[in-house]
Parts: C-alpha cells; structure tokens; sequence
C-alpha cells in the first residue's frame, strides 16, 4: 500500500499514445500477470480520516457511490484502493510506461454467490491498456487484493509479521521466508530452491535457479503479502 497520487503523466502526440496504447494491449495478453497489494486495517495510516479531496482525485463517481453508501467506508476505500494498487503493479510489468494515475484504474466487485474459500470479493479493475481480473481476501485485520489476467494460476499469501521498526530490511526479510514458507506449504517447492531476484524495480521468482516467474511483493504496517504465477505442474 502505498497512499500517496502521483500528479504526473506521460506527454506525447495522440496518435503516438494511441499506437503506444495498443502495442501495451497486446503485451497484456502474452504470457501470465500477476501483481497484489496489502492494507493493514490495524495500522494508524488505514485507520486515518481521508480528505474529500483524496476521494475526489482517486476514485471515480461510481466508486466514490460505493463508499459513501457502504455501512463500513473505510474499508470499502481500501479494498478498492488496493485493487488498484494491484493491477497497476500486473500492468507495468507488460507495459513500463503506464502512469499510476488512480481514478484511471476502475474497479467493478462483487460478492460471489457462492462460498469461495478465503475470497470474499471478485470483479475486475479496467486499466488504460486493458482489463484484469481481480479478487480481494480478508483475513488477519487486512486486505489483500490480487490481479491477474489468468487467477487460477496465481499462489499468493498473507501474514501478519514483528516489524522491528530500527530495522529498515525487516519487512523485505520476513517477506521472503514468508514466500519460501508458502511455497514449500503449497507446491512443495524445497526453500533453497527459491530466490527473488530483481530486474530494476521488479521482483522475479527463480525456481531451481532456472525458472523465472512474475511474483509480485507487497508489505504495510505489520503485514506481508505477495502473489506469483505457479511453476508448471505444481497445479
């Protein structure tokens, strides 16, 4: 999670963004994606009063209906919030250039019909190169929302960790025994078979040191999260 709107954007001629736009919408469609985000309910900066003019710059009309109808705002804010945050972290690996800006990322949820084990919403965030998929999980006083463009082959977890807060490396260390914990739990992959490597500012999975795998890391107040596409014939 991270709160802040970012006043910038990308200049360029129409047709340059049109073209730039529809070479991304093809990238979108190859190979997985996966990204998620984490809010921690229980920390102070979840818990503060946000401005209208916070609203007003983030969400969109429709969006900005569901909070202000929910019997729970805060918490719809954040679920919608990290929706966004999620599938901008799933765009930009397909397509560097995207600009987070928020109100741009349109989340529709819903809640299914029918029990869907630690789910308790689905629906999808319109991007401005494309459509994800997304579903968000509560549990551990948080939320935890995935965005993927095939769900079925996302792994992803969240726990509730000590951050030391004089140690500025704790969350990423205890996110990353996190990750080798659950894959080990849910695929059976050994620890020392696991390593996150970055690629500039992207985490990638290696698996076996020769697997590279989209994962998608995320961490707020005392909570670690993350998300990434499942090696093949571990579903």
């Amino acid at each position: 999670m991270n709160a802040s709107v970012p006043s910038h954007a990308v200049g360029g001629s129409a047709g340059n963004l049109a073209a730039e736009r529809a070479a991304q919408r093809v990238a979108l469609s190859v190979g997985p994606l996966v990204g998620n985000d984490v809010v921690d309910l229980r920390d102070p900066d979840a818990s503060a009063e946000r401005e209208p003019r916070f609203d007003a710059r983030v969400f969109d009309e429709a969006e900005r209906a569901l909070i202000e109808q929910s019997s729970r705002p805060a918490r719809t804010r954040w679920q919608l919030w990290a929706c966004k945050e999620a599938a901008y972290k799933a765009v930009v690996r397909r397509a560097p250039q995207t600009v987070f800006s928020p109100s741009q990322f349109r989340v529709s949820l819903y809640a299914p019909s029918k029990p869907d084990g630690e789910v308790s919403l689905r629906g999808t965030v319109r991007t401005p190169v494309g459509e994800l998929s997304v579903a968000v999980r509560e549990e551990h006083g948080a939320i935890h929302a995935l965005a993927s463009g095939d769900p079925a082959r996302l792994v992803a977890g969240m726990t509730r960790v000590a951050m030391d807060p004089a140690d500025p490396q704790a969350p990423s260390a205890s996110l990353r025994r996190f990750v080798q914990e659950q894959l080990y739990e849910q695929l059976a992959v050994e620890p020392s078979q696991v390593e996150i490597r970055k690629r500039g500012r992207i985490p990638e999975l290696w698996v076996r040191g020769r697997r590279r795998l989209d994962i998608s890391l995320s961490h707020h107040g005392e909570m670690v999260a993350f998300a990434c596409e499942a090696p093949d014939g571990c579903l």
